[in-house]
């Protein structure tokens, strides 16, 4: 994997005028994980002889606030086939044909991105879309922010995605009969996770969007430690699992909403370790191939969701 780890490394110690060993003593406070590394295995690094696991580079930037800089230096993945884009293919397979038209958007000029942070002033389209689920996550949750991006091809919506910014201990773990009991009431805490509560896309384009949204949220937000899906199908089951995730929760919802939406018997609430998401070989190749995609392709899209305010300070 070709990145710039040890430039920025060598860069933070001379900028900061840190020793090798004030550097170990650093990454090493406090740090289970990092625990075992010493000035000797660190001077192998900076001298090219050996190379820490992605996980360990990741946790290193995130803990040296380079992570942003460190994530989007990676140039190359090894990686034999993406579990992601080989899943997509499955699911986007079949397209219906009012999506054939924007299937390349990336040389549309009337794609648009908009993101709001007001629960209660949703877009009707998408208001409608949720009104069968009765939103008791909006309710429950009212100092939790949350934020709202769509896409929109000339006003009409093809994808959205609602993120919940939480704690997580807000969750009872194990089975409920409905949203409300899912929830643990009165938890106080610092934000430290985020729930992605829906990712309704219409095509596979805007799916790699609408993930490329949370990839740069969490590796902008070094206080978000949990990422929690809520998962209606077999699909994103897997997808998620694979990456990963465990299942820390099921919960029951109408008939209505698992016939039309679900074929799933119950929503599924999996959680993962941020770091674990972002060091999975399959999630982030596929997130940096999006990035570079739109980078080349539609930098002013690129440039409209960056300047959205998605990853300010929660």
């Amino acid at each position: 994997m070709q990145d710039k780890f040890i430039t920025l490394i060598k860069k933070h110690r001379d900028n900061n005028e840190l020793s090798q060993n004030d550097l170990v003593d650093k990454l090493t406070l406090d740090d289970e994980f990092l625990s075992k590394l010493d000035v000797v295995t660190l001077s192998r690094w900076e001298n090219e002889k050996t190379s820490p696991s992605l996980e360990k580079k990741i946790r290193i930037m995130r803990k040296l606030n380079l992570l942003t800089s460190y994530i989007y230096s990676i140039s190359s993945i090894s990686i034999n086939e993406n579990m992601i884009e080989k899943s997509l293919k499955v699911r986007f397979g079949i397209e219906i044909n009012r999506y054939k038209k924007i299937n390349n958007f990336k040389i549309s000029n009337n794609i648009s991105f908009k993101l709001s942070k007001n629960r209660h002033n949703l877009n009707d389209n998408i208001s409608k879309f949720l009104g069968i689920q009765k939103n008791e996550h909006f309710k429950l949750n009212d100092k939790w922010p949350i934020t709202v991006g769509c896409w929109c091809l000339d006003d009409i919506i093809e994808a959205f995605f609602i993120h919940l910014y939480t704690n997580d201990k807000i969750f009872n773990y194990g089975h409920s009969d409905n949203l409300s009991d899912l929830y643990i009431k009165n938890v106080n805490g610092k934000i430290n996770s985020i729930a992605v509560l829906e990712h309704v896309t219409s095509t596979k384009d805007y799916y790699k969007l609408s993930t490329l949204c949370l990839f740069d949220t969490l590796i902008k937000n070094n206080d978000l430690k949990y990422v929690f899906f809520y998962v209606r199908t077999d699909f994103f089951l897997k997808l998620i699992v694979s990456s990963g995730g465990k299942k820390i929760a099921t919960v029951a919802e109408p008939d209505s909403i698992v016939n039309e939406y679900s074929d799933l018997n119950f929503l599924h609430i999996i959680k993962i370790d941020t770091i674990t998401l972002l060091s999975n070989k399959n999630f982030l190749n596929f997130c940096l191939k999006s990035y570079h995609s739109l980078k080349r392709n539609n930098p002013t899209l690129l440039k409209k969701i960056y300047e959205t305010s998605i990853h300010t300070e929660i």
